[in-house]
């Protein structure tokens, strides 16, 4: 199978990155070994696997199918919010992992929904959440769903809305957080605040609810970058209630609390067929109701 796509950020990005960000089905490890097999050129040229995009770049992949990692349909519960031609948007709970990876191939919301489709289609991941956040995913039933939601992801039009429970109290009743984000150098699976990064990482949030000890936000991520949320609060001294990964052992300081306090509430968007803007909301789920009116 091939597919051209053209590059349209103004700045430039490794064509590995770039790709794995808009194929979210395939890992950038993925599309170096497509590039080493030379199956990615880029105006119709042959590149390195260290090359960058420029915009206006007309990309041309050749995908081979055997590469692709497997998912299997499994029957596992999930709630559907909304499904037509195009989209299906999932209700997510805590606890389970968006997509299968090596080593964890099974019991995941990808696997749920090819359970769920039977067959009539396979789902396109164009969004992630992590395994402990709950709430509203959306992913494509088509290619041309997939590619026009992610092409709006990489725009920045899309607009995504979380609410949070963080640790202490915040004085402002606003705030931006504008610090860009790499890999942890002590730990190559967390992120953290690194001014050398060169993708930008922008987090907008709103006090909801300030307690003695913690804080309830309405939380916005103009950016899409990994752990952007539970790793932005951290590094302003206000990490997400319940996190094990970016707060420690300290920050589960209500036993209600057994996972992060962070749910992914609505997202907006136009959609892919009928150029309308829609916008899916999750409600909040019991854990998180809890806190919220522990709070009123």
């Amino acid at each position: 199978m091939q597919e051209k796509i053209i590059y349209e950020k103004f700045e430039r990005e490794r064509a590995d990155s770039y790709l794995a960000s808009i194929y979210k089905d395939y890992s950038r490890s993925y599309f170096q070994k497509l590039t080493d097999r030379q199956r990615v050129f880029v105006n119709d040229k042959i590149i390195p696997v260290s090359h960058k995009l420029k915009r206006g770049d007309i990309i041309t992949i050749e995908f081979e199918k055997e590469e692709k990692l497997q998912i299997k349909p499994e029957k596992i519960k999930i709630d559907i919010i909304y499904e037509d031609d195009d989209i299906v948007v999932v209700n997510k709970r805590s606890g389970i992992v968006v997509h299968p990876s090596y080593g964890h191939l099974s019991g995941t919301l990808l696997n749920a929904l090819m359970g769920y489709s039977a067959g009539k289609y396979n789902p396109y991941l164009v969004h992630r959440l992590d395994k402990d956040t709950s709430g509203v995913i959306v992913f494509a039933k088509t290619e041309k769903a997939k590619i026009s939601i992610s092409k709006q992801l990489q725009k920045r039009v899309v607009k995504k809305i979380y609410y949070a429970a963080v640790k202490g109290v915040i004085a402002e009743n606003r705030g931006i957080i504008k610090a860009p984000l790499g890999r942890s150098p002590k730990n190559r699976k967390l992120v953290s605040v690194n001014p050398l990064a060169k993708k930008a990482a922008i987090t907008e949030f709103k006090v909801i609810e300030r307690k003695d000890d913690y804080t309830l936000l309405k939380v916005r991520i103009i950016t899409g970058r990994t752990h952007q949320i539970r790793s932005h609060m951290k590094y302003i001294n206000h990490p997400v209630i319940g996190d094990k990964q970016y707060g420690g052992p300290e920050t589960i300081g209500l036993k209600r609390c057994e996972r992060q306090m962070l749910h992914a509430h609505n997202i907006t968007f136009t959609h892919p067929s009928t150029s309308k803007t829609v916008k899916f909301i999750a409600q909040l789920p019991n854990d998180m109701k809890e806190i919220f009116k522990l709070a009123n």
